[in-house]
């Protein structure tokens, strides 16, 4: 019953972890791009250095002002996405060219790019100042529509920052009226005017209307655009207000793409999307999202992304480390099962070696015996198999058994200790019951050493080759005949488990912590990248 009972145990915390690990997701091409991403920024540097070459000289010659002008404006366009200061920076000089080239047309145009450049930092009332001082009766109709737009923008940032405020009713409106005037404005058909048309049959209640609208829009762009991030960000949201979250999921997931795909940096999809999944319990997808998604809000420079990214940002990183803690418990408690199993396993073949040597001159008897000797065998073959191809758990476990090991001896020195007083005290009959071999200590620690080696060389059987490789060549490290470890290849041993502290150390190794700390540091200044020595050793790889 006791045995059954254990191999229930095994399962279930095997399984339990099977599952954490398991679920399909549909963002497998998210994530292959994510990996890409640090490229892809280096790859848009070069690209936007290359622009910067050509920049002339700064010079009051018109003609290279225009120039400038024009240059100025292809960065612009690089960087308005891509990062906000660089970007401002070049509209601000273009403001200052055209008011030197008396072209009011051009003044105009950079100050409605420096708006929405300090509406997207969140820069509002900087954005509101400046826009005051536009004549809007001198507005070409395009002009007039980024003007608008640029309110439009202004309404819908001071209401996602006031959500639920006393204020969310006045701005919606306000933005809803921006919205309305836009799409009037706009050429029917123009990617302005489907934009704002789906935002205000929305605002009205309309929202299948603009969701259709908006789809067949999307066919005519393609991902890495800012216009599919756009689309699809705000399919995104109109689905979530039908309750349709898997398909929220999804255009979240396309809209986080383009925005990666196109060096995007000033985006949202991607924090939605790790708040969505962290709803959902999908804790590790969450946490490795919104770790990105405030990197590039850093990068970007944008204080609202920031604020939205801070309020969730918290209750991510608790839920991960509550994940993490569950992990380590259900893993320790797998291998405390495993341990009862093996004793157990153990436990029956001496039992059954004993039962082989009593009736040996049986033949029956003998053959039922060897049966029942190679079933277990068979078992203990197959769980040493299992434990081989799961390195993972071997690394998370084993620096926890040495530890437990270690606090046995502790325990035997404690119980001779005990021992002894008795002895002192004349209390033999005490003494007679409890007494132990004198050699316990010795026998325990020296039982320690060899299996804390041969667990360790099973794991990592190139690990001496490993450390030699990092010493100079005439301080390599060579264990003596019949030795399988050295005590300072077991300190880095402990080290490559993630066991760093010098008292733990010495309390595994029986020793003090002045020796410890003696021998980490000779061991640096032997290595030849001392600065990285002891990192170099927690990388040192497993058995595949």
């Amino acid at each position: 019953m006791m045995r059954f009972r254990v191999i229930i145990i095994v399962i279930t915390a095997f399984w339990g972890t099977c599952l954490m690990a398991g679920a399909t997701h549909y963002f497998d091409h998210l994530d292959k791009l994510i990996k890409e991403h640090d490229t892809r920024i280096a790859n848009k540097k070069r690209a936007i250095d290359k622009i910067k070459n050509t920049l002339p000289a700064p010079i009051s010659d018109p003609a290279v002002l225009a120039k400038e002008y024009d240059i100025n404006n292809a960065l612009y366009n690089e960087y308005a996405e891509f990062q906000n200061d660089s970007a401002q920076h070049y509209m601000r000089r273009n403001i200052d060219i055209a008011r030197a080239l008396g072209d009011s047309a051009k003044v105009i145009n950079s100050k409605l790019n420096l708006i929405h450049l300090l509406n997207k930092s969140y820069l509002l009332d900087e954005a509101e100042q400046l826009s005051q001082t536009i004549d809007t009766t001198t507005l070409s109709k395009d002009q007039r529509q980024v003007y608008y737009k640029n309110l439009s923008d202004m309404c819908l940032f001071r209401l996602e920052f006031n959500a639920g405020s006393s204020y969310e009713k006045l701005y919606q409106q306000q933005l809803t009226n921006y919205r309305l005037k836009i799409a009037k404005l706009s050429e029917p058909g123009s990617e302005r005017n489907r934009l704002y048309q789906a935002s205000y049959l929305n605002d009205t209640g309309k929202t299948q209307e603009a969701i259709e609208l908006l789809e067949e829009m999307l066919k005519d762009y393609r991902s890495g655009d800012r216009t599919f991030s756009v689309v699809t960000s705000t399919l995104a949201f109109y689905y979530s207000l039908l309750n349709d979250h898997d398909k929220q999921k999804q255009l979240l997931a396309m809209s986080a793409a383009s925005d990666i795909e196109g060096c995007i940096m000033e985006n949202s999809a991607l924090r939605q999307l790790a708040d969505l999944l962290f709803d959902e319990g999908d804790i590790d997808r969450a946490y490795r999202y919104i770790n990105i998604s405030v990197a590039d809000a850093n990068f970007y420079g944008t204080r609202l992304r920031n604020v939205q990214a801070s309020q969730l940002v918290p209750r991510i990183i608790k839920a991960y480390q509550d994940k993490q803690e569950k992990n380590q418990r259900n893993m320790r408690n797998f291998l405390i099962a495993l341990s009862i199993l093996a004793l157990m396993l153990v436990a029956g073949i001496i039992g059954t070696t004993l039962l082989y040597r009593r009736y040996r001159r049986l033949s029956e008897s003998r053959k039922l015996i060897n049966d029942q000797l190679n079933d277990t065998v068979n078992e203990l073959e197959s769980t040493n198999q299992q434990l081989q191809e799961r390195d993972k758990i071997k690394e998370q476990y084993l620096g926890r058994f040495l530890t437990f090991s270690s606090n046995l001896i502790d325990k035997n020195e404690t119980q001779r200790k005990a021992l002894n007083r008795l002895a002192m005290e004349d209390r033999l009959k005490e003494l007679k019951a409890q007494l132990k071999s004198p050699h316990l200590d010795y026998e325990n620690a020296t039982l320690f050493y060899q299996n804390f080696d041969s667990a360790f060389l099973n794991i990592y059987p190139n690990f001496i080759q490993a450390v030699n490789s990092l010493l100079e060549q005439d301080q390599h490290i060579e264990p003596k005949d019949g030795e399988q470890l050295t005590r300072e290849l077991r300190i880095l041993a402990l080290i490559r488990l993630g066991i760093t502290d010098n008292k733990e150390i010495a309390s595994i190794l029986r020793a003090s912590i002045a020796t410890i700390y003696t021998y980490r540091s000779r061991l640096k200044a032997r290595a030849i990248s001392k600065d990285s020595f002891e990192d170099d050793i927690k990388h040192i790889q497993a058995l595949s």
